[in-house]
């Protein structure tokens, strides 16, 4: 049985008003006792009514259970002298109950949306509930919506220059997947890098959103059980500059550092270490001045001139400088650069035998 709560007086009676100040406006002051409240049911696969007497508000069971097909619930209000009768409010009730949560899971913690980088795999975990199966005797007659919920994905490309769509109105989608759930199940959706596509897939930003959707019935239109989104973001891009790799230096000048798209939340830093460039080098040193730390929104871009480095190139010969990029998802090697430094002082001349 379904247990209805009936409020007349606050909002469904403002409405009883409105109609009578419309349609009488003598009758406009009537007080509530002046009318008898009752609701109807409709069951919606044989038909059959039941009228129940309610009071302005409160609370009461309904007359009989909800049918396979749904049932109507419609709150009428009967005025005692003129016997006018009022439909204030109906309500559609299912005997089913579908309900679904999706929950999007990466490899970045950042808690107020989920995030990702173009390259990063990422799940979709989906958990669908209320659905009755072939196994159940009212199967065969019951609607579509009480046998499965709609699954969509769609992808939303950024505009240029933008990483949201404040400035846009009603942004066109991409659909990745469009299907159905036909189960009370847990299902996880596993991908190894974004569906967004791009001419440079490494500059991709946008948004992908997961759907879940239940099915139109009796008049009542589909309605979303869950929704959720994941924003992507481009790989980060970094390039060393202001060292020639041919020239042999005596002092090493300021290096020059640019970077485009870092990570939302990252740490980019320039190390250096002697003899050419190898997977697990030693000597290694960071340069402190380098550092650049983001935590933000939205990837950003920076340009700086690292000075004071000369201090780091003890040795003499070839070294190896390194842009490192560390993110959620590993360290990313952005750019490297070698360079000579060669201190040795040469003084070129003649000697002088004078007597």
């Amino acid at each position: 049985m379904i247990l209805l709560k009936i409020q007349i007086l606050d909002v469904i009676m403002k409405k009883l008003l409105l109609l009578l100040a419309a349609s009488a406006p003598s009758m406009g002051h009537a007080a509530p006792e002046d009318y008898v409240n009752f609701v109807r049911q409709i069951q919606q696969d044989s038909g059959i009514e039941w009228d129940m007497g309610v009071l302005s508000s409160g609370t009461k069971i309904s007359p009989t259970g909800v049918s396979t097909a749904g049932s109507f619930f419609e709150l009428w209000a009967i005025h005692n002298v003129s016997v006018t009768e009022y439909r204030l409010d109906e309500q559609y009730v299912t005997a089913y109950t579908p309900n679904a949560t999706i929950n999007i899971v990466t490899g970045d913690p950042y808690l107020p949306i989920a995030r990702t980088r173009v390259d990063q795999p990422f799940q979709v975990q989906i958990s669908v509930r209320g659905l009755i199966d072939e196994s159940d005797p009212n199967y065969a007659t019951a609607p579509d919506a009480a046998k499965w919920v709609d699954y969509t994905n769609y992808t939303f490309a950024y505009p240029d220059e933008a990483y949201s769509f404040e400035d846009v109105k009603n942004p066109v989608g991409t659909v990745v997947t469009e299907g159905y759930m036909e189960q009370t199940a847990n299902t996880t959706i596993t991908f190894s890098a974004t569906n967004l596509t791009g001419p440079d897939l490494t500059e991709v930003k946008g948004e992908e959103v997961f759907t879940i959707t239940a099915q139109a019935d009796f008049g009542v239109s589909a309605t979303i059980l869950d929704s959720e989104k994941v924003q992507i973001w481009p790989i980060a891009t970094g390039e060393i500059s202001g060292i020639s790799p041919t020239r042999y230096y005596e002092e090493v000048p300021p290096i020059s550092v640019n970077l485009g798209n870092l990570y939302p939340d990252s740490t980019t830093y320039v190390r250096i270490y002697p003899g050419p460039q190898k997977e697990n080098p030693e000597g290694i040193k960071t340069v402190n001045s380098s550092f650049v730390i983001i935590e933000d929104s939205i990837p950003q871009s920076r340009d700086l001139v690292v000075k004071a480095v000369d201090q780091y190139f003890t040795e003499e010969g070839l070294h190896t400088i390194e842009l490192l990029h560390r993110t959620p998802f590993g360290t990313d090697l952005l750019d490297v650069a070698e360079i000579n430094v060669d201190r040795t002082i040469e003084v070129n001349g003649g000697v002088i035998d004078q007597e």
